[in-house]
């Protein structure tokens, strides 16, 4: 980014505001480049054509812009560029809130030909959104966006606002977009619903003629089981209005990257549907072939497909409900990723990234970028475990220099936390003692001093295992006595009655599948605890956590044919009821309280273990 360039704004500086900006500049209409930052997002146009949008989101002291050749929107002569911010000015999981500002530079071969700047730059309140409104999708996502067609922009003179030069190039590459998809119309009790015949991700787009002006309200769901595209669910709102005039409307909403495959209409007038559908937008990457037949092939697409609606500026948990970057999600992801894509660098950055989510205390945040989240002990604890597979999978020894400074204050915080007994208490509020969506492993039961869990102790002695693998290669050392960890866990944890492993040293004993992998993993267990991995008289492991069960069974001797019969009952069972892409949880939409994801990433893991298992 050009030294001269000012961060600008034109607003009045509250939340959920839209500004518009335009700046003429002159060139040749040759090897043009702009580049642009933006808070929170932005929309740019040269000469009225639509150039870029979607903003990689930093943190206050650190942000990155966008490299966008426009030498094939511009003419020699005079040029306009034209550019939307919106600022959100909200915590959500995916932002921070910060005042808005927009910064950029537009250079010719190289050479700075215009920059932002109050004396150059006209802006002011945008008039084709709805501005302050507020509305929340979720508390994940933050704000929805609201269209108006035939409103204008009033410019006059920008000012400078206080944000920081720390900008660096975009870590990832820009996000492409696909071929239109359109929505089918399809009859469900004489509502306005219409399909995208898959779950897809994108902008929205309609295309009206109304008989009067009026508000058409367009949600936006990835499942009907009630007879209507299901959209408000337990203060959730998926949803988007356009403000339409009496005749023809056009509208193409790109601040909002929706995930659905059902698209339902309400009106407040009569309206003609002309066209509705998705833009779709991808991270550019290049697939590597399926290697199966029959059953196998078909749950392996589905679920390399799932990690393509994942992925976007970074990894996200699911497309639809929270597009959030978690240390487990995205270590699922990545792990199936080293054998779904022919490129790694995605991994690389998102491991990086995280990095900057790191807290006081030592732990990292719950998302990136966000703040003042409860963190999860467990997520935390596993980031050196995806930063091994990383080096493992890749051999770039490289990013141990960014990485390791993280890992080492995850790692030293447990080890100032091993108590007396040889183990690591349980976390209070605001921590979030969550290990997977299962009975007593949720992080939704009450709270008890002294209280010590049996996946956290394992997972610190798993993690551990592998940081000192990294330590060796990068030089450093931490030491912990793993050996007086393990007696602590089986003195606490194992019970003689059923020769398993209980979940939590208080309250009423629960054995979980889950727990007894982990407990398998650093080496503990007999018999009765291969029959608990297995699922025999246990609350099973959910979707996402089911690899460290598949590890432990085969670090036990398994053959990989349970996986591989496990694997497809759970996922022909899906495929059976119409999904095309892998859901959160094996109760799909019902769970949640009807909230439950079909699109998410951690539930990919297949692809890694037919990897394993089946390929020759």
């Amino acid at each position: 980014m050009n030294g001269k360039a000012r961060w600008v704004w034109a607003g009045t500086e509250q939340t959920d505001e839209y500004c518009s900006f335009r700046q003429k500049f002159v060139c040749s209409g040759e090897k043009i480049i702009l580049k642009l930052c933006a808070v929170t997002n932005y929309v740019a146009f040269v000469n009225g054509k639509r150039v870029g949008n979607g903003i990689f989101a930093g943190y206050p002291n650190e942000k990155y812009f966008d490299r966008i050749d426009v030498s094939p929107y511009c003419k020699a002569g005079e040029n306009e560029l034209a550019v939307t911010v919106w600022n959100e000015g909200l915590n959500s999981s995916t932002h921070i809130a910060e005042r808005g500002g927009l910064i950029f530079c537009i250079e010719e071969d190289g050479k700075a030909i215009a920059v932002s700047g109050e004396a150059f730059t006209q802006g002011g309140l945008c008039g084709e959104y709805v501005q302050h409104e507020k509305r929340l999708i979720t508390m994940q996502l933050g704000y929805t966006s609201g269209m108006i067609n035939g409103s204008d922009t009033k410019y006059g003179r920008c000012i400078e606002v206080d944000l920081t030069y720390n900008i660096k190039p975009r870590p990832v590459k820009r996000l492409i977009e696909g071929d239109f998809v359109f929505a089918s119309p399809i009859c469900v009790k004489g509502r306005q619903i219409f399909d995208l015949g898959r779950e897809t991700v994108g902008h929205l787009v309609l295309d009206c003629e109304s008989e009067s002006d009026c508000k058409v309200k367009i949600a936006y769901g990835e499942h009907i089981v009630d007879g209507k595209v299901r959209y408000l669910i337990e203060g959730r709102d998926f949803s988007l209005d356009f403000y339409c005039k009496s005749g023809e409307n056009k509208f193409e909403q790109h601040f909002v990257r929706v995930a659905c495959r059902y698209l339902e209409i309400f009106s407040e007038s009569e309206i003609q549907i002309k066209r509705i559908g998705l833009i779709p937008v991808t991270y550019p990457q290049e697939e590597i072939p399926n290697f199966l037949t029959g059953i196998d092939k078909d749950i392996y697409d589905v679920c390399q497909r799932t990690l393509t609606l994942c992925m976007h500026e970074h990894y996200e948990d699911c497309p639809w409900r929270e597009q959030a970057l978690y240390v487990l999600d995205a270590r699922n992801q990545m792990l199936c990723g080293y054998y779904a894509f022919k490129e790694h660098s995605f991994q690389r950055a998102n491991l990086v990234f995280m990095t900057k989510g790191t807290r006081e205390d030592g732990l990292l945040e719950l998302t990136y970028p966000a703040v003042n989240t409860p963190a999860i002990p467990f997520f935390s604890v596993m980031y050196p475990v995806a930063v091994f597979e990383y080096v493992e999978h890749t051999g770039d020894i490289s990013i141990l220099d960014e990485v390791m400074p993280t890992a080492l204050k995850i790692m030293s915080f447990f080890k100032a936390k091993i108590d007396d007994n040889g183990l690591i208490a349980t976390l209070p509020a605001p921590y979030w003692n969550f290990y997977e969506w299962a009975e007593g492993s949720d992080g939704q039961s009450f709270y008890r001093e002294n209280q010590y869990d049996l996946i956290l102790n394992c997972a610190f002695v798993y993690s551990f295992e592998r940081f000192k693998g990294l330590c060796d290669m990068h030089g450093i050392e931490l030491d912990v006595d793993i050996d007086a960890i393990k007696k602590s866990i089986q003195a606490t944890f194992y019970s003689k009655e059923t020769g398993t492993y209980f979940l939590s040293s208080v309250g009423e004993r629960r054995y979980s599948q889950l727990g007894n992998a982990f407990a398998m993993l650093i080496g503990l267990g007999g018999e009765g605890v291969v029959g608990a991995v297995r699922g025999e008289g246990v609350i099973p492991a959910t979707l996402s956590m089911i690899g460290y069960v598949y590890d432990a069974l085969l670090m036990h001797g398994a053959n990989g044919q349970f996986i591989l019969d496990d694997i497809r009952s759970k996922y022909t069972m899906m495929l059976q009821q119409g999904a095309t892409s892998v859901w959160e949880t094996v109760l799909g939409e019902a769970d949640f309280g009807g909230a439950g994801s079909l699109c998410h990433g951690w539930s990919a893991m297949p692809i890694y273990y037919y990897n394993k298992l089946m390929r020759r």
